[in-house]
């Protein structure tokens, strides 16, 4: 399984891009929903021509939500920068592109939305202040698909796209030391405590003693979940929900780090290099 997330500034349709893509609403919070504004993060998942599953993170533009942008495009494979035709390159636009370079995601396609709300000259002027704000940047030269999510056109061309790109990335590395950070926390009614996130490498199976980093909490694994189906395990780079037994939602925080018991060690000093 491949997972990409969005990027791109606030209101220029990447909630209802991933509606019209999968017919999933990212947007789960009444206060999205009323506010008309992503808050958090989403998630979603289509199948594509190969019929492999791609999973979506749908991730806040304004910059009151960074830190929970940060939090969903970490562990992906691509993005999908999101790029309105009417307003074309904005603020958070070119502050999304910034923090992609940092983090090292280097593969992705650009959507043009808003297609049916420009004219043909309008939208060539647009696209070439996409190319020009993509130079020298870790997504100079991705692919751009215009669409339009009301209108219903562009997007078998846009999923094309990401299929094409999602092929050229590395397979997931699995070293046997299954590591998931979470990226939200719920209680579900009648099975308990539930976490979501990437699974980064390794494996988790139901019936797994895990560990929780950097409490060192210990749970068991009751059930796995992926895109709403039932695993008896989950492989690298899949998006997973675990229910987990022996811990409460409200010892849990998003950036928590779930493993298998001694494998990994929190540390309060590292050496590091900024390029």
């Amino acid at each position: 399984m491949r997972v990409i997330a969005t990027a791109g500034h606030v209101d220029h349709g990447k909630s209802t891009l991933i509606t019209a893509l999968t017919g999933i609403d990212p947007d789960r919070l009444r206060e999205e929903r009323e506010r008309g504004m992503t808050i958090d993060l989403g998630f979603a998942w289509l199948r594509v021509a190969s019929g492999d599953e791609v999973g979506i993170v749908d991730v806040p533009g304004h910059q009151d939500f960074i830190r929970n942008m940060l939090a969903g495009v970490g562990p992906v494979d691509a993005v999908l920068l999101v790029v309105a035709l009417d307003e074309g390159v904005m603020p958070q636009t070119r502050e999304h592109l910034a923090i992609l370079g940092v983090l090292g995601v280097d593969r992705g396609v650009v959507a043009l939305t808003k297609r049916d709300l420009v004219d043909d000259e309008w939208a060539s002027l647009a696209r070439a202040d996409v190319a020009a704000a993509l130079q020298g940047t870790a997504l100079a030269g991705a692919p751009m698909v215009e669409v339009s999510a009301t209108a219903k056109t562009g997007l078998a061309d846009l999923v094309a796209a990401l299929e094409s790109v999602l092929a050229t990335a590395p397979a997931r590395r699995d070293l046997g030391r299954p590591r998931l950070a979470i990226d939200r926390a719920f209680t579900l009614t009648g099975f308990g405590t539930v976490v979501t996130g990437t699974l980064v490498d390794g494996a988790f199976a139901v019936g797994d003693e895990i560990e929780i980093l950097p409490t060192g909490q210990r749970a068991r694994v009751r059930g796995i979940q992926t895109h709403k189906r039932a695993l008896e395990s989950a492989s690298p780079g899949s998006r997973v929900a675990l229910n987990l037994a022996g811990v409460e939602k409200d010892e849990l925080e998003r950036g928590m780090v779930v493993v298998n018991p001694g494998t990994l060690a929190p540390v309060s000093v590292l050496s590091a290099r900024l390029d």
